[in-house]
């Protein structure tokens, strides 16, 4: 029994120091909210949603939406987050659980542009609780073990313990007792460490539930009461149905079945009285087991149908299959087996999917148990009669056999089916992606050939009329002589260009021997302009073969590019060296001079220096910039996945 909600109540940050909810601090909240400035009417719609999210999740998020708007009108970023976040919990709340994912992903990209570490941690722990609520537990507890890092890293003990909670709710949903345990003692305990009431009121219901499973009833029942005193005494009455929860599942499992459907009542009535699905849902599906037991099977499958609905509406996998489960067993004991059989295979189908190393039981099993136990009722019954009852009991035994055959082999036909299926779709998509990816090859030659035999040509025959004109014509002013021969020049370091561009739109994949080619004609160019600058170019060998995408290479061809020219039109260096070699698990790209150099704090970085950060920065690498009095380093740091 999951009791997400719980922790939810500690991630929708309050500005108010009362945690009790009341009429009197809504109303308070109401009369100051048009006062003071536009920060304060923030934090007082924020706490106006925070409030009704205790009893009243459209006027929560109604507030929460007007604190999104003002927040975007002041422009602050920290605030936008905090909306974003308040807004997830409350579908969260609701069991709209797509909406609830989709608000705290943008909560977490500003607050991961912000830096703001605990709000990250925050936004990872409300994605779990998505994940984990949708049975997702893989993602669950990946972002769960994002969000205890953080918190570590800033020794926040409530929120340790609120992490290690969740951690132990879905290591309990998959029936890891042992280690839920473990991590709700942790919760317990840094709770207690935090002095924080409302924590150890958590804690306290999480070791009610989790002590069932271990047969420990007394114990359960004192934290289950000690939760329920706890929110009571806090003002959320919103939470008490979940220990009384836990009180029921532990009358009904010391076969107090009265007791039980009491507490079970209760608590259904709680949860729809604050309409969440997922907790109706819970409830109603126990209740229904519940009643199986007192062999009340219409009952119960009534009660299955219900809490089925409700699973469906809140994605509740998990409960969904439970449903099923109970539905096999009552509409089996009934002797209604073709149902059962119906519900069974939803059962088993649901529970691989969740679970695959348990392995799946057909009804065909239930129903060979029942008879069994319907035959050995009947030979205790009719002692006298064992002969003509055991030729009955063979018949039936082998009609059962032969059903539990029958339905076998329907079974794992239909297996072999699916997975044959599923195969055909994979290899369809496969085929789908290979003919996308040529269709996209295809396109870039033609691009490509496009640039070449047009806008290529175009230059060429710009160069050739620049050069006849000058040949043709005696051009005596000096200005308009000079302006031809920059135009010639400037066509040819074009042509160039678009001759790089070309050689990376043709190439799938560049290697670093490729790079070290283009980068040494460029060298050999420099030279012949700047016969007065040493140049340098060294990569290790080991790097040579090893593969780039086209945008990568191009993008590292571009930055050294224009760090040699800075180098070349500004630093007036007598030395330039490139050198690109391995460390460790990166790779590491210098270009250096013994030039001018300059104040990088000072300094305004020009469309040069920001396209090289932004080239690099686009591949997923760091660019870093030195300069001192004895020259200019820049220095490309890209990741190696290759070593």
């Amino acid at each position: 029994m999951k009791k997400y909600c719980y922790l939810l109540i500690l991630l929708i940050v309050s500005f108010s120091a009362n945690a009790q909810k009341s009429e009197h601090i809504i109303d308070s909240l109401k009369k100051s909210l048009n006062k003071g400035n536009s920060s304060k009417q923030f934090k007082t719609l924020t706490n106006l949603s925070d409030e009704y999210s205790n009893s009243d999740l459209d006027k929560a998020e109604y507030y929460s939406y007007k604190a999104l708007s003002k927040a975007i009108a002041i422009k602050n970023d920290s605030f936008v987050a905090l909306s974003y976040n308040n807004i997830g919990n409350i579908h969260q709340y609701k069991s709209e659980l797509d909406s609830a994912l989709y608000f705290h992903k943008k909560a977490l990209q500003i607050r991961q542009k912000n830096k703001d570490f605990i709000g990250i941690a925050d936004s990872y722990n409300n994605i779990g609780i998505v994940f984990d609520t949708k049975a997702q537990f893989p993602q669950a507890l990946t972002n769960y073990f994002k969000a205890l890092h953080y918190y570590e890293l800033n020794k926040n003990f409530g929120k340790q313990a609120m992490v290690n909670t969740n951690i132990g709710i879905v290591y309990k949903a998959q029936k890891e007792y042992k280690k839920a345990l473990v991590y709700y003692q942790n919760a317990y305990n840094l709770y207690r460490k935090a002095q924080s009431e409302i924590g150890i009121t958590i804690s306290s219901g999480n070791l009610g539930s989790i002590l069932i499973n271990f047969k420990k009833y007394k114990e359960s029942l004192k934290y289950s009461e000690l939760a329920k005193n706890g929110y009571k005494k806090l003002g959320y009455d919103r939470y008490v149905c979940y220990p009384i929860f836990n009180i029921a599942v532990v009358y009904d499992s010391l076969h107090q079945y009265e007791t039980a459907n009491k507490y079970y009542v209760e608590t259904i009535q709680l949860y729809q009285k604050y309409n969440n699905s997922f907790e109706i849902a819970e409830a109603t599906i126990a209740y229904a087991n519940c009643l199986t037991k007192q062999k009340k099977f219409e009952e119960s499958i009534a009660f299955s149908h219900k809490g089925i609905d409700f699973a469906k509406k809140s994605q509740a996998h998990l409960l969904l299959i439970e449903g099923y489960k109970n539905l096999s067993k009552a509409n089996a004991s009934i002797g209604k087996y073709n149902d059962a059989y119906y519900y069974s295979t939803l059962y088993n189908t649901g529970k691989d999917s969740l679970f695959a190393e348990e392995k799946t039981k057909a009804v065909f099993e239930l129903e060979t148990k029942y008879q069994t136990e319907k035959k050995e009722k009947l030979l205790l019954e009719k002692e006298a009669e064992a002969k003509q009852k055991q030729i009955l009991l063979i018949g039936l035994s082998l009609l059962t056999f032969f059903i539990a055959l029958i339905g076998f082999l329907i079974y794992r036909q239909q297996k072999l089916k699916n997975t044959q299926q599923a195969q055909e779709f994979e290899l369809k998509s496969a085929i789908s992606l290979i003919e996308s990816q040529n269709k996209l090859q295809e396109q870039r030659l033609n691009i490509s050939r496009d640039l070449h035999d047009n806008i290529g040509a175009q230059l060429t025959f710009i160069i050739s009329s620049v050069d006849n004109i000058k040949y043709a014509f005696e051009i005596t002013n000096e200005k308009l002589d000079n302006k031809l021969s920059n135009i010639s020049s400037f066509a040819k370091e074009t042509i160039l260009e678009l001759r790089d561009t070309i050689w990376a739109m043709n190439s799938n994949e560049i290697t670093f021997e490729d790079l070290e080619i283009r980068i040494n004609n460029y060298i050999e160019k420099a030279k012949e302009a700047k016969d007065q600058i040493s140049f340098s170019f060294a990569i290790d060998e080991i790097l040579k073969p090893q593969k780039l995408t086209s945008i990568q290479g191009m993008n590292i061809y571009r930055t050294i590019q224009e760090a040699v020219n800075n180098s070349i039109k500004y630093a007036h260096a007598s030395v330039i060296s490139i050198n690109v070699k391995p460390i460790e698990n990166r790779i590491k790209i210098t270009v250096q001079d013994n030039g001018l150099g300059f104040d990088v704090k000072t300094i305004e970085k020009g469309n040069g220096l920001l396209n090289m950060q932004k080239r690099i920065e686009e591949i997923g690498g760091e660019f870093h910039l030195s300069s001192s009095n004895e020259g200019t380093q820049i220095e490309i740091v890209l990741k190696n996945k290759e070593i």
